[in-house]
């Protein structure tokens, strides 16, 4: 499969089985070329130039050597399966990293122009800071993003995810319909021509780069549905750390349907804070980078959305006092099957 952009080549490909470059091969050959496991038994030059046994390596040394390759494979983000380190993670709960959903990069914005920024600056909370190139993200990209990160969950991130354009549109809850299929189309494109760079403080790891790193597509699959291919890049896996990773619940935000900008964001913001902290409306109104230019209407607009998590059990009850914004959510109950 090329990087580029393209289409897919007729007849169905194997799922998650992404083809060996000549690199691969290579390193390959070497490494069973160069040690002779039966042995474990190391080869040097003599003065006289032939080779000869020199060390035959102790079990202890052996067990060393074979720790140290099982760490420098999980430390690697292309050998990281999301599903080994979330076992929770299933289809009603899907992960999503915090510093994605605790600010402004996937914004509340309804109009019908989207910005086009470069090296923004985009407001989140303290302990992240995040630059980002390209067209305004919305709600409905973070949701095409999250399902099509939970399709590869249970594969080495990077791998291709292979699906049809009805399937995610029904996974998403989205109606069937041309518009559906356009705007998803638009969304994937979208996503590809981005530059973010995420870093948190107190943290060694981060994230540079794009939110995929390529697609392709055909336009019909033998049963007149759309397919694609999409591929994400594979140390976008240094953002799911198991605490600074949220399992949303997916069924809810549903729920909210797609027109509710602010309300998603809100159960993406409250779902990542177990007990939330109080912020004042003019705080969630830069975080959520509203384009309300009144803060009067962003606060009538922010209690409808309030009573909406409510109805569908994200919170248990809000206030807003001086114009300050206490919320208690509802109380996580542990699945018996978790």
């Amino acid at each position: 499969m090329k990087h580029s952009i393209g289409h897919l080549p007729p007849g169905n490909p194997k799922i998650g089985n992404a083809v060996p470059d000549e690199k691969d091969t290579l390193e390959s050959s070497f490494s069973s070329a160069e040690v002779d496991s039966g042995t474990q038994t190391t080869l040097k030059k003599s003065r006289t130039g032939v080779m000869a046994p020199a060390h035959r390596k102790t079990s202890m040394e052996i067990l060393a050597m074979k720790t140290a390759a099982a760490l420098q494979k999980k430390a690697d983000p292309a050998q990281q399966i999301l599903q080994m380190g979330f076992p929770n993670w299933d289809e009603d709960r899907r992960g999503v990293p915090n510093p994605l959903i605790r600010g402004g990069l996937f914004t509340t914005r309804m109009s019908t122009k989207r910005m086009s920024l470069k090296s923004e600056q985009i407001a989140s909370l303290s302990n992240s800071d995040i630059l980002y190139t390209g067209e305004e993200l919305r709600q409905d990209d973070l949701t095409v993003w999250m399902s099509i990160v939970n399709l590869g969950r249970d594969k080495p991130v990077g791998e291709p995810c292979i699906f049809t354009a009805y399937r995610m549109i029904k996974d998403m809850k989205w109606r069937m319909h041309v518009d559906s299929y356009t705007r998803l189309r638009a969304c994937i494109e979208r996503l590809k021509v981005t530059s973010v760079k995420i870093t948190t403080k107190g943290q060694d790891s981060g994230y540079a780069g794009s939110l995929i790193r390529d697609f392709a597509f055909n336009n019909v699959d033998e049963a007149g549905n759309t397919r694609w291919m999409v591929r994400l890049e594979p140390a976008i896996a240094n953002l799911f750390l198991f605490e600074n990773t949220t399992l949303l619940e997916w069924e809810q935000r549903k729920q909210i349907g797609t027109r509710a900008a602010l309300t998603l964001w809100l159960h993406t913001f409250y779902s990542s804070h177990r007990e939330p902290l109080s912020y004042s409306v003019t705080k969630l109104h830069e975080l959520c980078k509203s384009e309300e230019k009144k803060i009067a209407n962003f606060r009538a607009r922010l209690r409808n959305s309030m009573e909406t998590l409510i109805a569908i059990g994200l919170l248990e009850n809000y206030a807003i006092t001086s114009d300050v914004v206490h919320v208690k959510r509802v109380r996580f109950v542990q699945r018996l099957n978790a």
